[in-house]
């Protein structure tokens, strides 16, 4: 469980940044750039097209897959199974960490869906469509110019996971322990 929990964690701050860079990042990373209205991607999946980058289906799917990469990662901070693992802010939850811990289960379920959908679609766009999607994620390129401004530098990206970091970290420092029995 100790593995568990510094996954968990690790995906939080990495998750928490992804959200961030989403706002101030580089012009390709921006949900701006990405996120469609819901008639462009009705018009996409009705005619299809090749994007650089997301398609407009592919914008929303990043959306919900990080929407459930946070939930996943936020609510086993706060839950409990009453045997084996105690979140560490389980008791800031007390009163609901039953229930918090059961939508981490169940969020789990929606997790695992979405991961096999994603994987899917890739494997559908890169052989079925011949795509690149993998080289183009490897690489960072398209084919094509995407951004036409300067990309922001990696530091800044490194100082907001390490931000995150220290200040997840400094809560649970904080966190109320479960009282011993010893």
């Amino acid at each position: 469980m100790d593995i568990h929990q510094w996954v968990g964690s690790s995906l939080l701050c990495v998750v928490a940044v992804r959200v961030i860079w989403g706002f101030i990042g580089s012009e390709p990373a921006r949900f701006t750039h990405f996120l469609a209205p819901p008639l462009v991607v009705w018009r996409y999946l009705r005619r299809g097209g090749e994007y650089a980058g997301h398609n407009p289906l592919g914008g929303w799917s990043v959306m919900a897959m990080l929407s459930v990469l946070l939930v996943q990662s936020a609510s086993g901070l706060f839950s409990r199974d009453d045997l084996l693992f105690e979140g560490p802010f389980s008791y800031w939850a007390s009163e609901i960490s039953g229930t918090v811990t059961e939508w981490h289960l169940i969020n789990w379920q929606v997790l695992q869906v979405l991961i096999a959908l994603h994987l899917l679609a890739v494997a559908w766009y890169q052989w079925r469509k011949r795509q690149p999607l993998i080289q183009a994620m490897w690489s960072g390129k398209a084919g094509y110019k995407v951004s036409t401004k300067p990309p922001r530098p990696l530091w800044l990206a490194f100082l907001l996971l390490m931000i995150a970091a220290v200040g997840l970290w400094g809560l649970i420092t904080i966190a109320p322990q479960a009282p011993s029995f010893y």
